[in-house]
């Protein structure tokens, strides 16, 4: 049984404590994780500017495709 998995891509973006998102991005599979984490980190240094009394959770996620070949029963 052959298989396998392929990135699709990246989603980046930060929610508030009640888990709104407030800032999201989406990012290539080409994509390099320091400079998504930099955005992360800017975007979200920026929201604390702006909200200094709520915290800020930022995620990085990656988005697979798994593919599965099944036999023949």
């Amino acid at each position: 049984m052959a298989s396998g998995s392929q990135t699709l891509k990246y989603v980046a973006y930060i929610s508030s404590p009640d888990m709104e998102v407030l800032n999201d991005a989406t990012f290539g599979v080409g994509a390099d994780p320091a400079d998504m984490w930099a955005y992360l980190d800017d975007a979200t240094a920026r929201l604390r500017a702006r909200h200094p009394s709520y915290s800020f959770t930022p995620r990085l996620v990656r988005y697979d495709q798994v593919t599965t070949e099944l036999p023949r029963p």
